[in-house]
């Protein structure tokens, strides 16, 4: 590597900072390799004693099956009980000692009981378009094929809001930038560097947080080099916008069938890095101009999934103090983050006063994404993102509130949005009026999702009417054409809401769960 900051080559443009990333990586790599050793997990330990018994036993074996002698089949048989009884006590005692060895103070125990409890799915034979996938190699590819569909735009069409947005987008793209973002000093790349969490997966390149924290100085100097030129250049290196998906079941779903499974992309660490100051300077625009709906609570400081639960149930108990009913219909936004509409992004960020440098470091982000999806240790051919904002991605969650922070709202119902989960809320003591005014707000979101390419799953979409009555309303909620009928309970935010908010139907759940759970870590209680 480099010995001095001063001897960095010079980048003057984005063909040089993509030769320097390669290099650099590359460099890293070499490092690694000649510093550390491979471990091969395949190697056991192998307890002496069985080793004499295994011995001793295929002799007696090979004897038997040589001579037919009855008195060498008796020993073989005697001689394989005493070994599968001596590997179940040796296996016994090494549990025992690791779970002694078990304390709540240095997570051990909590690890261990995490993995435990995790579901550990292969991946079975998948259902083609001509054939059924059986190898890794077809089963990598399968996926992809699927993946390489999930990733585009709705096919949806609004003539006149696309001109403008693909017109306003590649004029503003085209046009120079006179101003520079201001990229982080060396000292916050160290501090930020330095609190990763060297458990989390490394992408494409290999390189792990581990081996970020552990580089030498004169590494991160050049690190920083590389990153004050990619604010500077507004170009984000190719490289770091190559994702290896896993794919992983959905819960309950057939696993014969590739959509049913969600994938997890993994991103280089340097580029989650580089992402992690950029959306310091998204955060700090958006903020500091209050610019974000504040019914929007996904990702922001200070809250959570908890507090947009607690304002919707808060709404719903002040209907009962007032005698009042709460319709609710929870929308189910369909790929949301996977189909978000590029062109349509770039142009709300524009409209929303985004700096202009700050725009282009985003869209050469956003642009050009490519995946690969992993089996087991088997990669799919490259892949090409046409829409969407990559899940695992860190920009990915500030980027889709940008999205849809211009979702309109009335008067007379309430929105209660985290991320990408949406509640349309109306109260009043005629269920007819409250009805009345979900179906108006309804029928301009239609309109609005499809000026801006958004598709909801009307089948996973639920209307529940909240009330001490018995009551049914007379009249049904539709959207697109599709009648959702009003529901006795709707799982929002991963709780369940029943009509009459008793709870009863979601402790009954979070009890099975507590059991479930409980069986799982049987093994850890000492009989």
């Amino acid at each position: 590597m480099t010995n001095s900051p001063h001897n960095f080559n010079q980048i003057l443009n984005s063909t040089d900072l993509e030769n320097e990333i390669s290099n650099f990586t590359d460099n890293i790599n070499c490092a690694f390799n000649a510093n550390s050793k491979a471990i091969d997990p395949t190697t056991q330990y192998i307890n002496n004693k069985i080793k004499e018994i295994h011995h001793d036993r295929n002799v007696a074996r090979r004897k038997w099956q040589t001579t037919r002698n009855p008195a060498f089949k008796t020993l073989w048989n005697k001689l394989h009980r005493q070994a599968v009884k001596i590997e179940e006590k040796i296996r016994q005692d090494d549990w025992n000692d690791k779970l002694i060895a078990l304390q709540p103070n240095d997570n051990t125990l909590w690890n261990t009981a995490k993995q435990m409890r995790k579901q550990h799915t292969k991946i079975s034979a998948l259902k083609g378009h001509t054939s059924i996938a059986l190898s890794n190699t077809e089963k990598a590819e399968t996926l992809a094929d699927s993946l390489e569909n999930q990733f585009k735009i709705n096919n949806m069409s609004d003539p006149n809001t696309e001109t403008l947005v693909n017109n306003t987008s590649l004029n503003f793209l085209n046009s120079p930038t006179n101003s520079d973002i201001t990229p982080p000093t060396f000292l916050e790349l160290l501090y930020h560097t330095n609190k990763l969490n060297i458990r989390k997966a490394p992408g494409i390149d290999g390189i792990t947080n581990k081996i970020i924290r552990n580089v030498p100085l004169i590494t991160m100097l050049r690190f920083h080099h590389l990153v004050t030129h990619i604010f500077k250049l507004k170009h984000f290196p190719t490289s770091w916008k190559t994702a290896v998906v896993i794919p992983i079941l959905k819960q309950g779903k057939d696993s014969t069938i590739p959509s049913n499974y969600r994938p997890i992309s993994l991103l280089p660490n340097f580029s989650k890095i580089t992402e992690h100051f950029i959306l310091q300077r998204i955060n700090e625009h958006f903020n500091s101009n209050n610019i974000l709906i504040p019914f929007q609570f996904g990702f922001k400081p200070k809250l959570s999934t908890t507090h947009q639960l607690l304002r919707a149930t808060e709404i719903i108990s002040a209907g009962f103090e007032n005698e009042e009913h709460t319709g609710a219909v929870f929308l189910d936004v369909q790929k949301a983050f996977d189909r978000v509409w590029l062109n349509g992004l770039t142009y709300k960020l524009i409209t929303h006063n985004t700096p202009p440098p700050l725009i282009k470091l985003i869209t050469s982000f956003l642009l050009n994404r490519k995946f690969s999806v992993r089996v087991n240790a088997t990669l799919s051919k490259l892949r090409h993102i046409q829409a969407g904002v990559r899940q695992g991605a860190k920009l990915s969650p500030a980027l889709y509130s940008i999205f849809i922070n211009d979702i309109p709202q009335k008067h007379n119902t309430t929105l209660c949005i985290y991320a990408d989960d949406t509640a349309i809320l109306a109260k009043n003591k005629n269920t007819r009026y409250l009805t009345s005014a979900l179906k108006k707000h309804i029928q301009e979101l239609e309109c609005w999702f499809h000026k801006w390419k958004i598709a909801i799953n009307t089948s996973k979409t639920e209307a529940v009417l909240f009330t001490k009555k018995r009551k049914i309303p007379n009249s049904n909620i539709k959207i697109l054409n599709t009648i959702i009928p009003w529901s006795q309970e709707a799982k929002y935010l991963v709780v369940i809401l029943d009509k009459q908010l008793t709870w009863k139907s979601h402790i009954n759940f979070i009890k099975q769960k507590f059991r479930d759970n409980s069986r799982k870590l049987y093994p850890l209680i000492l009989q």
